[in-house]
Formats: C-alpha cells, sequence, structure tokens
C-alpha cells in the first residue's frame, strides 16, 4: 500500500514537473518572439532603385566604415569615397582615395591631404550624406566594400540603374525578415 502511494506521489510530482519545465520553456519563447518585436536594430540598407529592392543588408555601429569603389571615367584609375557611421547612425563621407588628379577632379577636399601608397587620399571631409546614390555602371565596376565582404554591384544592378544607400532602425522581426528575403533571392 505504501509503495503504491509512493509511486502515484513520485507519478504526481513527475507530472508537476514536466508541466513547470513547460511553462518556462512558453515563457522564454513568448519573451523571444515579443523581443523581436520590441527591439531595434540599426543596419545599412542598399536599394536597387528600378526594381525598389533591397540587395545588401546588415547591422550597423557607430564607427563602422563602408568603401564604394569604382573606375574614373576620364582617369581610368581606381576611386574610392570611403563612409563611416557615426554616433547618430549618420552616413558620413570621411575621405576619398584615388590614383592621380586630372578632369573631374577637386584640387582638395576635407582637411587634410596626403599620398599614401600610390593614392591621393582627402580625408576629414566629415559631411553627412542623407540621400546617398550612386548610378551602377558596367564601365565603371561599382564595388561595395563592407567588414570583409565584397559586393560587385555591377554584377547584381542593371547597367545604368541607382543604388540608395540607408541608415535606418527596424524592428529585430522586420530586420531577419528582410535578411531571408534577400537570401532567397540569391538563390
Amino acid at each position: 500500500m505504501l509503495i503504491l502511494r509512493n509511486s502515484k506521489n513520485l507519478k504526481s510530482t513527475i507530472r508537476e514537473n514536466k508541466m513547470n519545465s513547460i511553462k518556462k520553456i512558453m515563457f522564454i519563447l513568448i519573451l523571444i518572439f515579443m523581443s523581436l518585436f520590441i527591439f531595434q536594430k540599426n543596419a545599412l540598407i542598399i536599394k536597387d532603385l528600378s526594381k525598389d529592392s533591397i540587395i545588401f543588408l546588415n547591422k550597423i555601429s557607430p564607427g563602422d566604415e563602408f568603401t564604394m569603389r569604382w573606375m574614373h571615367s576620364v582617369e581610368l584609375q581606381p576611386w574610392e569615397e570611403i563612409f563611416r557611421i557615426d554616433q547618430n547612425h549618420n552616413i558620413v563621407l570621411d575621405r576619398t582615395r584615388f590614383k592621380s588628379f586630372g578632369a573631374g577632379v577637386p584640387d582638395s577636399a576635407g582637411n587634410k591631404t596626403e599620398i599614401k601608397n600610390g593614392y591621393v587620399i582627402f580625408s576629414g571631409i566629415d559631411r553627412k550624406m542623407p540621400d546617398l546614390k550612386y548610378g551602377v555602371s558596367d564601365f565603371a565596376k561599382h564595388t561595395f566594400l563592407f567588414k570583409n565582404k565584397e559586393l560587385k554591384l555591377y554584377e547584381i544592378v542593371e547597367n545604368g540603374n541607382g543604388i540608395k544607400f540607408d541608415s535606418v532602425q527596424m524592428r529585430l522581426f522586420k530586420y531577419y525578415f528582410l535578411k531571408i528575403k534577400i537570401l532567397a533571392s540569391n538563390l
């Protein structure tokens, strides 16, 4: 009789522990799910203007940098514009690098000019770029560089079409939804 009663108590205790574990798991899952709609992430977006589609999305933090590289149409030399993300998550033109002076090249920009590794570098430009757009061309071979990622835009965007860069804040749910959408479109 005592064994039967202990067996029933043991089964009851096991059942209660399972229920408590399920409740804890459900609570954690609800918290995770809610956080997707509450918390936000700052992100850099590149949009193909002709298709109104996002071709790049990545989280950003103040101090992050990205580079746009292309061949200058007159000089036929590489040109780079280096942007950084400021404390307010604005896109800021920080410096530019190019191989030679010539037609269409300013004689100075920013507060410092130096020559390093064969490049002329204008730094300290510090110009906010709220509406940063580029026309992408097969000839110029526009390329985007960010944290060990290289995106050959001329292979993704049709020749002559425009792209736009935005620094945005979005809910985690939207961020991950768009990341999955971009990955799926590249399959």
